[in-house]
């Protein structure tokens, strides 16, 4: 009992500290937080309720309490004070707040190690403080790193005491769009000065505005002097007008679309490659020489290639790249004896203005380049990201593992060499295991299918799914390894056109093998619809599948499918025109399929040829006529001719003519039609809406007495029996009522010349 209250104890401290831990949130740690026109790093550091800190710049601090997730407190600087109220999100990584009435204070916690990449501040000479302040910028600016904007603070001197914070803030904004709108190189700043004072002249690359930017020697440090507000923006607006724009954010929007445009989003879409950032940098990339196959695989893996080449190539400076966008020439950005890297302006799709992207060469060569400089360490400052694909994620695992394997014997590294004769082996294997398991899958799953398509599929299916298996599976570890962009790169193509003909094969086999399924299963029911649709569905889908194939492999393999799209196109026209009265067949099926005026096993009458249907196919319609002949008619000529089907007619008609003798009395007459309409209805099949009898006419040899009726039967065998039995009733009738038939006669009279006497002669015949 002891140990079960210790447990429970320890449990309810456990969860009681966890859930209070939840309630109150943790506002210990690094925020970056923003304000209506400012921001600054905070500290803070909680111990229980209190929470105290500090931020810059301004050298302010917090101090409060926290109320749940609520935190209510004051903040103090320079002398002057405020409430603050700031409320913790529930993952406990952002807040919400305000200061003062109506002025909103937000954060969000950053790492501890946020800002160490931050180049070291340096102020010996005036390129120094340059160099310094445009790299904590871009850095502030760019990145977002608020640390960064305080350390930049630290090398400005503000001509004339800023009249506030804000002012200060402002002078700042101005100065630094003057510089972010400029194209220079910092090298060209001469470091040794004489003097306390130094001046270094900008511009942009479009256009014929100069700014003078002035240093400060105070001490042993250099200063960028920061002008009024009103000379910053009056010189801002003669920059704008010199560029031919209205606007500042014209400006910009024009200079976006430059080399240092796509520079910049090729960057930053690399570094939040998984946020968003993937769709940014490829735009960047004129990837038009990549199959669409294949795009997925290698457009990732070449532009890590080129984002690695970038980071030794030197740390970017946005400004020392050119923003005019109607540069007359590319721009290049590095050159080597493996390659260069180069932007240029590129055509856009279906007329769309040109946009300034990294050649197809640049990314072609960048596989080449990258085996040159992979020695050379990244720059200085340049922010570490991790790898984005397989590549240089194995790469890199391999390095901490066994950097011996990275050595470069011939045009590969010893691991990419390794990799080749294992690939071979894993897809063969790979393949042959599949493709058997597929076997043995489809023909125990299809047990109780019928045995045709069981062993047919059993059989035919198991090879593509081994082909396409083991070459996908090469294909996947080529691009993985970066093989792809090797001199294997053909190697690469052959494999995965093998992997789409397969594909095409697996599945022409598959429509083919259920197709075939289908088909015998509607030759066996009497509708013929099931049949043509079996048929129709069939044939579209093995072209489809086809044209899919010659497609894909012209697209893998380089081919432009377009060409092909239009030679299938001419091809079908031709075709078509060629064997017009064929298409007018498979029309004329269709038609058959959707009218459905007759049934497999139905007897139909057309152009004066009566015979049952047998099959009904995508050409034409086989009957068997009743000599037992073959009967073929085109599907376009039945569908146009006039179609009698006597097997759906839902009643078959009896007409019968019974001959009497001319001396049968009259009551007798009367008799035998009353009579003999009652044993009409009494038979099973007869229609007793109908049954008309009478006499009908006198013939040559007697009276001819008319039953006219219907039988309630659709099947000619089962008409046969039952008009047998109505016969055989009426004899037994004509027995019952002493009635005779009778047969053909002929009277002869002859008249002798002698004695003017007639005499009558009758002679019976028997009836032939």
């Amino acid at each position: 009992m002891v140990r079960i209250g210790v447990l429970c104890a320890f449990l309810f401290a456990f969860f009681s500290s966890h859930l209070w831990a939840q309630g109150t949130g943790d506002w210990s740690g690094r925020w970056d937080t923003y304000w209506r026109d400012g921001e600054a790093r905070m500290l803070l550091q909680q111990q229980g309720g209190t929470v105290s800190g500090t931020y810059e710049p301004g050298d302010g601090r917090i101090e409060a309490r926290t109320d749940g997730r609520v935190l209510r407190g004051s903040w103090f600087q320079d002398g002057t004070s405020g409430p603050i109220l700031f409320a913790l999100s529930e993952e406990g990584q952002s807040f919400t707040g305000r200061f003062v009435d109506g002025e909103y204070w937000n954060g969000k916690k950053v790492s501890e190690t946020a800002g160490a990449n931050l180049v070291s501040v340096t102020r010996d000479t005036p390129r120094a403080a340059f160099r310094s302040l445009v790299y904590l910028e871009n850095a502030a600016v760019y990145k977002g790193d608020i640390s960064a904007g305080n350390a930049a603070e630290t090398l400005l001197l503000y001509a004339g005491q800023p009249s506030d914070e804000r002012d200060q803030r402002r002078r700042r904004r101005l100065l630094w769009t003057l510089f972010d709108l400029s194209t220079f190189r910092i090298y060209d700043i001469p470091r040794p000065v004489e003097g306390e004072t130094a001046q270094f002249t900008i511009g942009p690359a479009a256009g014929n505005f100069e700014y003078n930017i002035r240093f400060r020697k105070l001490g042993d440090a250099w200063f960028v002097v920061v002008p009024a507000a009103a000379e910053l923006r009056r010189d801002l607006d003669i920059m704008v007008a010199a560029l031919g724009h209205d606007t500042l954010s014209q400006l910009k929007e024009a200079a976006a679309k430059s080399p240092r445009g796509a520079m910049r989003d090729f960057l930053q879409g690399m570094r939040n490659w998984r946020n968003a950032g993937r769709e940014r940098a490829l735009a960047t990339l004129d990837l038009s020489f990549l199959p669409p196959r294949l795009y997925s695989f290698e457009a990732p893996l070449l532009a890590e290639y080129l984002k690695q080449i970038i980071d030794r190539a030197g740390f970017v400076t946005w400004q020392e790249i050119s923003d005019n966008p109607n540069r007359p020439g590319p721009y290049v950005f590095y050159r080597h004896p493996a390659g260069s890297v180069v932007i240029e302006q590129v055509p856009g799709p279906n007329g769309e203005p040109a946009q300034w992207k990294f050649t197809a060469e640049t990314l072609r060569n960048a596989p080449q380049l990258f085996a040159e400089m992979q020695e050379l360490p990244v720059a200085d400052g340049v922010f570490a990201s991790e790898p984005i694909t397989r590549f240089f994620q194995i790469r890199e695992r391999i390095r901490a593992v066994f950097p011996a394997l990275l050595a470069r014997p011939g045009p590969l590294e010893i691991w990419q060499w390794l990799v080749i004769p294992l690939s071979a082996v894993f897809a063969v294997v790979l393949g042959w295991l599949t493709g058997k398991s597929v076997s043995l899958f489809l023909s125990r799953s299809l047990r109780r299918a019928e045995r045709g398509l069981r062993v047919g599929a059993a059989r035919r299916l198991g090879k593509p799914t081994a082909l396409l298996v083991g070459a996908g599976f090469a294909v996947l570890m080529f691009t993985w390894t970066g093989l792809a962009e090797t001199v294997l790169g053909a190697v690469t193509v052959v494999l995965a056109a093998t992997a789409a003909t397969a594909l095409g094969w697996l599945l022409y086999t598959a429509i083919d093998l259920f197709g075939g399924y289908f088909q015998r299963r509607s030759e066996r029911t009497s509708g013929f619809v099931d049949e043509i649709a079996v048929s129709l569905v069939t044939g579209v889908l093995k072209i489809g599948v086809a044209a899919a194939g010659i497609i894909a492999i012209a697209d893998i393999t380089g081919i432009p499918y377009e060409g092909v799209i239009a030679g299938l196109g001419v091809g079908g026209i031709a075709l078509a025109f060629a064997a017009r009265d064929t298409v007018s067949n498979l029309i004329g099926g269709a038609i058959l399929m959707s009218d459905r005026p007759f049934h497999r096993g139905d007897l139909i009458e057309t152009e004066g040829q009566m015979a049952t249907v047998e099959n009904v196919g995508l050409r034409s319609t086989r009957m068997r006529t009743f000599d037992d002949s073959l009967l073929v008619i085109p599907n376009s000529q039945l569908t146009d001719k006039a179609i009698v089907n006597w097997g759906q007619r839902r009643k078959r008609k009896i007409r019968l003519e019974i001959s009497l003798h001319y001396d049968t009395p009259r009551e007798r007459l009367d008799a035998f039609k009353t009579r003999l309409r009652e044993v009409y209805l009494a038979q099973p099949a007869a229609d007793d809406t109908t049954g008309y009898v009478g006499l009908r006419s006198f013939g040559e040899s007697a009276l001819n007495v008319e039953l006219w009726g219907y039988f309630n039967l659709a099947d000619y065998e089962d008409y046969i029996a039952a008009r047998h039995h109505l016969i055989g009733d009426i004899v037994d009738l004509a027995r019952s009522l002493d009635l005779d038939f009778a047969f053909p006669t002929r009277t002869i009279r002859i008249l002798s010349e002698g004695d003017g006497k007639t005499v009558d002669s009758q002679k019976a015949s028997n009836p032939t």
